[in-house]
């Protein structure tokens, strides 16, 4: 279930973050505004979720922010129909390592993203092993990757990330390899 979850985020992902090329950034040049959206709609699937973000540009190739996520996943199936949501803050990094590559205007970065994210989870009760009960908890992921982004006309840039989750903790929504691609937009 997991994996459909990565794969529907992944397939249906629309990332817009602001991008400049000039090489003195002034104030309002420094912030950049972006994140996710994902809908997903099917017969046994729906997800509908967003993910604004915001960062600050501290030179030309290092970035950090924030932002705050939240989907919500419908599933159907022969047993029946499971409803659920996750929720939480994201912190993000992203250092560009290398410009200008193969084309003008392209990028290959390095990215970590830490969430900490409200999500539902199956647990054995512990009094009774043939028990099961359904919980919400806190769960922290932090994935380090990285990503390569280039300009396919304009202000438009077509991108993909790969990250890993370090932590690894078994509850966690999003399994690794985390790949996400999208589009961005320069506004």
């Amino acid at each position: 279930m997991k994996y459909l979850i990565a794969t529907a985020i992944f397939f249906s992902s629309i990332a817009a973050f602001g991008q400049r090329s000039d090489n003195n950034m002034a104030g309002q040049q420094r912030w950049v505004f972006g994140g996710d959206i994902a809908l997903s709609f099917g017969t046994n699937v729906t997800v509908i979720g967003a993910a604004p973000s915001v960062g600050y540009r501290f030179t030309e190739r290092l970035s950090a922010g924030g932002g705050f996520l939240f989907y919500y996943y419908r599933f159907k199936d022969n047993l029946g129909e499971l409803s659920t949501s996750i929720y939480g803050p994201q912190l993000f990094g992203r250092f560009t390592a290398f410009q200008d590559l193969i084309s003008n205007g392209d990028r290959l970065f390095l990215q970590t993203d830490f969430y900490s994210i409200n999500t539902e989870f199956l647990q054995v009760v512990e009094t009774d092993p043939l028990t099961v009960e359904q919980r919400r908890d806190w769960v922290p992921q932090w994935f380090v990757g990285g990503g390569y982004y280039t300009s396919i006309g304009g202000n438009v840039f077509a991108g993909l990330t790969v990250m890993w989750d370090v932590i690894g903790d078994s509850r966690a929504p999003f399994q690794s390899p985390l790949i996400r691609g999208g589009i961005s937009v320069g506004l």
